[in-house]
């Protein structure tokens, strides 16, 4: 997963919002993009600590913490005015996820720094050449970036970033102590499976797929195809899945298996304290009122189609001409974008 921001055009716009980085600050984010955050402490305690003490010092700001990089990267800065207990450890967990992730290599770092040296960067040529005799090491941002900066901030992966709203309120349900349930509804390919995928590595919890709860062909109404979430088994889903998840029960599932027209055999999932559905129609009106955390992911129609292409070709045709329209209707007769909870676009840095 990628954002789609090239080197250069990402050194521009730092350019444009650091109009004091010196060659060094330029050589740092050089480093970053390619390394991400190997180089830093990675054990926990340390990563931790330094990161809680760091966020209660920094001051409040009302602009996005995000500040992508290109090459799935981002910056996310450290304001003030949250509570940094509850939010600092889920940072630490998703920091070193970032940091064990990456990889690149000295090659890569030699072609961004060549891109450097052909930018009209005011010293630039006699620092390139002192760094590569040093054997470039770590660099740091020069005392003119911190002066007038005050850089506080950590390198995620950018989807970790943009969806730590939706990702801090599943912490919060997840350390609440009782049943909460939570839905990922959203467009086809937009990283529904990927996300909910995320969230059971990062916290205990079951996950439901609402492609298991469609109706059988001859248990479906008249127009089905012209009715919001008319294919789907929203009776059985409440009684086997939601019901039982908010009491706190054992969750007994029988997917409905498209190629036989069945339901297949029962499977028992064993109680726990978080649930969370993943699929469009998950947030469906008749639904309402039983979920604790909605999320909706979106793309764009063009990132969509290349997706779904990419998943499988021979079945894109039937997506777009079928599917994609009936999830449309859904998301504009039930207006399932604007009642979710957190609503985040995925097309720069998603993958399904």
């Amino acid at each position: 997963m990628t954002v789609d921001l090239d080197f250069p055009s990402v050194v521009r716009a730092h350019q444009a919002q650091y109009p004091l980085m010196r060659p060094q600050d330029y050589g740092k984010l050089a480093y970053q993009i390619e390394f991400g955050p190997r180089h830093m402490a990675l054990e926990w305690e340390s990563v931790l600590s330094g990161l809680q003490r760091e966020w209660e010092e920094a001051p409040p700001g009302d602009a996005s913490p995000v500040e992508d990089l290109g090459a799935g990267l981002c910056r996310f800065h450290l304001t003030g005015g949250c509570d940094v207990g509850r939010a600092a450890p889920l940072l630490a967990r998703l920091f070193l996820r970032t940091a064990r992730k990456r990889r690149g290599s000295l090659d890569g770092l030699g072609q961004k720094l060549e891109l450097l040296g052909r930018l009209d960067i005011p010293g630039m040529d006699g620092w390139l050449a002192e760094y590569r005799r040093q054997g470039c090491p770590v660099p740091s941002h020069s005392g003119a970036f911190q002066t007038a900066y005050h850089p506080r901030y950590r390198l995620l992966e950018a989807w970790y970033a943009h969806s730590f709203s939706a990702l801090l309120e599943i912490d919060r349900l997840a350390r609440a102590g009782k049943p909460a349930v939570a839905a990922i509804d959203g467009r086809c390919g937009s990283g529904k499976t990927h996300f909910a995928a995320l969230i059971q590595e990062l916290f205990p919890c079951s996950v439901i797929h609402m492609d298991d709860y469609y109706l059988p062909m001859e248990k479906r109404p008249p127009g089905w195809e012209d009715k919001a979430g008319g294919h789907m088994d929203f009776s059985r889903f409440l009684s086997e899945i939601l019901v039982p998840a908010r009491n706190g029960a054992p969750l007994c599932c029988r997917p409905y298996d498209c190629r036989s027209g069945r339901l297949s055999r029962a499977a028992d999932l064993p109680p726990r304290l978080l649930t969370v559905v993943e699929g469009s129609y998950s947030t469906h009106p008749c639904l309402a009122g039983q979920y604790d955390c909605t999320i909706f992911l979106t793309c764009s129609p063009q990132e969509q189609a290349k997706r779904l292409s990419a998943r499988d070709a021979r079945t894109f045709a039937r997506f777009r001409d079928r599917w994609i329209p009936m999830e449309e209707r859904y998301f504009k007769e039930c207006g399932t974008q604007a009642g979710s909870g957190h609503a985040i676009d995925t097309s720069s840095f998603f993958t399904s």
